[in-house]
């Protein structure tokens, strides 16, 4: 690879991995996967260390945490980890470097997720749904509005730590 850029797909949105990365990380987590794959370009191969020293460099740079980036080469079948020799890749970056996806799944270690069929995942998606459904509530003092002169508590989103703590 020595064009000195990466192909974009314009498509890239329209990806069943991606959908399923971007749908629960939002945009920090498609930056946060463009970061990496601009990481993995720059090593032999496409083929990253895969160490919690590389993995603590990633999140520095993409201000999250280690277990973020972590979570991200993990869950989403996105990027292929070989625990043996500590290194990973993502199929993004084995195309750039001439892999066929099909090839890549077969030689180059585990998937960093387990594959279903379309119809397997929209079965999936189904039933996460439903249990999303199960478990939605809403409270009383969400849908009043607040009383004349009173004002309701606004949530600071600054600092999301303290947020969570709540």
């Amino acid at each position: 690879m020595n064009s000195g850029y990466l192909k974009l797909q314009r498509n890239l949105l329209s990806q069943p991995d991606i959908i399923d990365m971007y749908a629960a990380e939002g945009a920090t987590g498609l930056g946060l996967y463009v970061s990496i794959n601009l990481y993995l370009s720059h090593c032999e191969g496409g083929w990253g260390a895969y160490t919690g020293t590389q993995m603590s460099v990633l999140a520095v740079e993409g201000h999250r945490h280690r277990s973020d980036v972590k979570r991200l080469i993990t869950s989403y079948g996105l990027f292929v980890v070989d625990d043996e020799k500590k290194r990973f890749t993502s199929y993004w970056m084995q195309q750039q470097f001439g892999k066929v996806a099909s090839k890549m799944r077969q030689s180059c270690g585990t998937p960093a997720r387990t594959y279903h069929s379309h119809a397997e995942e929209i079965e999936i998606k189904i039933e996460k749904e439903n249990k999303e459904k199960q478990s939605a509530c809403v409270c009383v003092d969400d849908t009043q509005q607040p009383e004349e002169g009173g004002a309701r508590e606004q949530t600071d989103y600054r600092n999301y730590d303290n947020y969570l703590k709540r």
